[in-house]
């Protein structure tokens, strides 16, 4: 009787279903408010790929640079110099906190853009918007459910990861 209720334990407690997950996937759908900021994006990019030898300090001591604005304040001056620091605070609000909340630059020199990140507590599921860009335009991969992704150009691929926390 104990593995019974054990059993309907962990089928009440694991949250969505695969329905509910593809319901979700279906009907999530890329914002234009992003695809509209993508010259914003772009910027961005470009002064990131021209402080390029600056982050490739950080990236030899790390796998990758990762910047988190509400946790790295000032970390920016730390490794850009000043004028390039100064144009990615100046993108980052530009941009605005429900367009962007952290980067990361990794030693190929793509980067990639945290948008969004929303959690339906009640489907125990993330939902994480991310853009990526590839300096070269190659390499990009078509990612695959939970994924979708939509090619916007030939250097920026944006897409939506759909995360379901299981507890079992």
């Amino acid at each position: 009787m104990g593995r019974i209720t054990l059993v309907i334990f962990m089928w009440l407690v694991a949250g969505c279903s695969n329905d509910d997950l593809t319901s979700k996937f279906n009907n999530h759908k890329f914002d234009q408010g992003v695809i509209d900021k993508l010259p914003v994006y772009d910027s961005l990019a470009n002064v990131l790929l021209e402080n390029f030898p600056s982050i490739r300090q950080r990236i030899k001591v790390e796998s990758y640079y990762s910047y988190w604005p509400a946790e790295h304040v000032n970390d920016l001056y730390k490794v850009l110099p000043k004028p390039g620091a100064d144009k990615v605070k100046q993108y980052l609000n530009q941009l605005g906190a429900g367009y962007i909340y952290g980067f990361d630059v990794y030693k190929d020199s793509t980067i990639k853009i945290h948008l969004k990140e929303i959690y339906f507590q009640a489907d125990h599921l993330h939902i994480r918007e991310k853009l990526s860009f590839y300096p070269t335009g190659t390499n990009i991969r078509k990612r695959e459910f939970p994924i979708k992704d939509t090619i916007l150009n030939k250097n920026w691929q944006y897409w939506i990861s759909f995360d379901k926390q299981e507890f079992f």
